[in-house]
């Protein structure tokens, strides 16, 4: 049986032909998507679920759909070469490329940035689609995908050697996006600007269950730190000053009562 490597390859040499056959005019471009199932995601320091300033019940999600970086396959996208007007009037989100099934969601906004395209994502009400919208809400899924129809392209080649390293997509015009599971784009995932809110409410029990611990702590360093102060002056101990991580023990500890 043909290893996934195999196939991979065989794809790729498929794809390569079929766009130098529409290069030539001998038939139209094929359809290409742009995911993976071959390596791990990898995510970014900004990466996290966004709700929609609207409400939680627009369950949008800001995605960086695509970006200028080398992905898995050794292909550039260029971000400038995005056709959307198509894509604006039929903005649906699918899930993993399956064009038979009905869309699980759609853009409420697609728009380009230096470097990415990007898009706010809304989940349909069906029960499939909730369940996916669930999991990027979770954090345990991030990327996406997308599929679109080569306008104009070139190979990427070694300088020094001439071997080919992939293609590089100059303009292209975008037919849908869809979620996946891992992307070939390593930074096309779901991307928030502001702080996971939902880590932090995980975290307070924890903190609550060690306010006693933390309060000790607290007194102990104030108490230090106050010692250091008068030594440094030549003046007697005083009594140690209230400061942020006490009044944060404080409400630790209402918040348990």
């Amino acid at each position: 049986m043909p290893t996934n490597t195999q196939e991979s390859g065989r794809e790729r040499r498929l794809l390569l032909e079929s766009l130098q056959a529409f290069s030539r005019g001998d038939q139209e471009a094929p359809l290409v998507t742009k995911w993976t199932n071959l390596a791990e995601a990898g995510l970014d320091d900004e990466s996290s679920v966004k709700d929609s300033p609207d409400g939680a019940m627009d369950q949008a999600i800001k995605f960086v759909l695509s970006t200028d970086d080398v992905d898995r396959h050794g292909d550039v996208i260029s971000t400038d070469g995005w056709v959307l007007d198509s894509y604006r009037k039929n903005p649906v989100l699918l899930w993993a490329h399956d064009y038979r099934q009905p869309a699980i969601g759609r853009a409420a906004k697609v728009w380009t940035e230096t470097h990415r395209l990007l898009a706010n994502m809304e989940f349909a009400p069906t029960k499939f689609a909730q369940e996916i919208f669930s999991l990027y809400r979770s954090g345990f899924q991030w990327g996406v995908s997308v599929g679109f129809k080569p306008l104009r392209f070139e190979e990427r080649r070694d300088e020094k050697t001439g071997a080919f390293l992939g293609l590089r997509f100059l303009e292209q015009e975008l037919l849908e996006v869809s979620a996946v599971p891992v992307p070939a784009n390593r930074s096309a995932l779901c991307r928030s600007d502001e702080p996971d809110l939902h880590a932090l409410t995980a975290l307070w029990p924890v903190l609550a269950s060690q306010v006693d611990e933390l309060a000790k702590l607290a007194g102990e360093i104030a108490d230090t730190v106050a010692e250091l102060e008068t030594t440094a002056k030549g003046e007697q101990p005083k009594e140690a000053r209230a400061d942020p991580l006490t009044d944060l023990i404080s409400v630790l500890r209402a918040g348990r009562n």
